[in-house]
Order: C-alpha cells, then sequence, then structure tokens
C-alpha cells in the first residue's frame, strides 16, 4: 500500500526540481543583466553625462575667452600708455615722498603762506610694501575696512602761518594737485605780526595715497575691466593739467672755455 505513495512523492519532486531548473536561467539572465547594468552601462553613462557637462563648460569659458580677445584687440596702445601715465600721476605706484615734499614746499610759495614745520610721519620713508592678496573685509570686522590703506598713504604734519587769503590758496593748490591728498587734524589760530596785520596760524597733516604696481597678473580667463566715461575723463582732465604745467626758464648752453692740450706729450 506504500508503494504508491511512495511513487506519486518522487513524482511531485522531480516536477518541483524541473520548475526550478525552468527558473534557474531567467533569474541568473536577469542577474547577469543587472550586473552588467550597474558595474558597465551605469558608469559609461555617469561618465557620458560628465563629459557633456564638461564640453557645456568648456564652450562657455571659450565663448568668454573669445569676447576678451575682441575686448583686447580692440584696444588702443597709445591711449592706455596715456591713461597709465595719468593714473601714475594721481596714484603712484611708490611713496613718492621727496617729491611730495617738493610739491607741499611749491604750493607753500606759489600761495605766499610761510611754512614753519614740515614733519613726515615714522614709516613713510621706509621702503614699499609687499604687495600680496589681502582677504576682503567682512561685515563682522569693521576696522578691516581701512586696512588696506594703513601702509598705502604717506603723512606729512605741516605749520604754516599767512592771511587767510594765502591760506585759502595753499588749500587750492593742494586741491588742484593730481595726487590725490587729503587734509586731516586741522587745527587754526591767530595772532597779531609786527605791522599790526592778522595772522593765522595753522597745524595740519596732509595725507598722500599711493598704491604698490601689481606684480602678479590675474587669472587669464578674469574679464575685462573697462574704464568708466567719468574715470576716462578724469584721466584726461589730469593729462591736461599735467600738460599745461608751465615748465622752468631754458637753460643756457655752457660757455666754451680751453680744454687745454689734447696730447701732453707731443711737441709744440
Amino acid at each position: 500500500m506504500q508503494l504508491p505513495a511512495l511513487s506519486v512523492l518522487k513524482i511531485q519532486n522531480s516536477l518541483i526540481f524541473e520548475k526550478v531548473t525552468n527558473l534557474a536561467v531567467p533569474v541568473g539572465s536577469l542577474a547577469v543583466s543587472m550586473l552588467i547594468l550597474l558595474l558597465i552601462v551605469w558608469p559609461k553613462f555617469t561618465e557620458v553625462l560628465r563629459l557633456k557637462t564638461a564640453t557645456a563648460e568648456l564652450t562657455t569659458r571659450v565663448q568668454s575667452m573669445d569676447s576678451k580677445v575682441n575686448v583686447l584687440r580692440n584696444l588702443d596702445q597709445i591711449e592706455l600708455e596715456e591713461q597709465l601715465a595719468s593714473s601714475e600721476q594721481m596714484l603712484p605706484s611708490d611713496k613718492g615722498v621727496f617729491t611730495f615734499i617738493e610739491q607741499i614746499e611749491s604750493a607753500a610759495a606759489n600761495s605766499g603762506v610761510l611754512l614753519n614745520r614740515l614733519e613726515v610721519s615714522p614709516g613713510s620713508l621706509s621702503g614699499t610694501v609687499e604687495n600680496k592678496p589681502q582677504p576682503a573685509p567682512t561685515a563682522s570686522s569693521p576696522e578691516s575696512k581701512g586696512a588696506d590703506l594703513i601702509n598705502t598713504k604717506v603723512q606729512l604734519k605741516a605749520s604754516i602761518s599767512g592771511d587767510y587769503n594765502s591760506f585759502m590758496q595753499f588749500l587750492k593748490i593742494l586741491r588742484s594737485m593730481p595726487r590725490i591728498v587729503a587734509v586731516e587734524d586741522l587745527s587754526i589760530g591767530s595772532s597779531l605780526s609786527t605791522s599790526g596785520s592778522s595772522q593765522i596760524r595753522v597745524s595740519l597733516q596732509i595725507e598722500a595715497y599711493w598704491k604698490p604696481m601689481i606684480t602678479q597678473l590675474s587669472n587669464i580667463e578674469a574679464p575685462v575691466t573697462e574704464l568708466t566715461e567719468s574715470e576716462k575723463n578724469l584721466l584726461a582732465k589730469i593729462k591736461t593739467e599735467i600738460a599745461n604745467i608751465p615748465s622752468g626758464p631754458p637753460v643756457a648752453p655752457a660757455p666754451s672755455v680751453p680744454l687745454g692740450r689734447p696730447d701732453l706729450f707731443a711737441p709744440f
């Protein structure tokens, strides 16, 4: 009675094994396909997307470089040299302490005031500062707003005396100087001269700004910053003022003097 049941069990097991065998092929194929998709297709697809993004970025950079080349090609070299010379007069690349002192003395002589004292603040005669990139100021540190001006100005303390009109003329000449200057710590006192006329005594601090020349070029892909119309007009005005400065009297040629015998050992 047990033999038929055993045969039926064997038949059922063989059917289950056949079903499993039939499912193993498609399941294995699906697993292999997933492995191929994850290990080969997806990395290649990601690489293609990355290359497409890089190509679009390079295209944008090339267009920017083309526009920069067109701007640079249209620049006038002579005009740039003139603008550089004017900007050097307005904001020199070195301190120019002695030139600045000469300008102050000339302003005092032309205005009629008497220059009693002229002192240079400590550190103004030292070497130029090193032109290093400075971090941008942040809102959390208000004192950093003037950090760039600490080592980029020359301070002169002057004491002058004269009448009111001469003092105003002195300030007018300072204002008309091509170089950027500022007047600080102004104190005025009055006194009577020996002739009985009213005189004023003024103590002030004159600051002249300068900016060291750039020693490192910016990134080649940086856009070209063109001057505005107001800046161009300012440089043209400085150029005109420099051209209108009267020059000194012509130097007379040196008189000819006997130089002696060219050859001391030649016979008479």
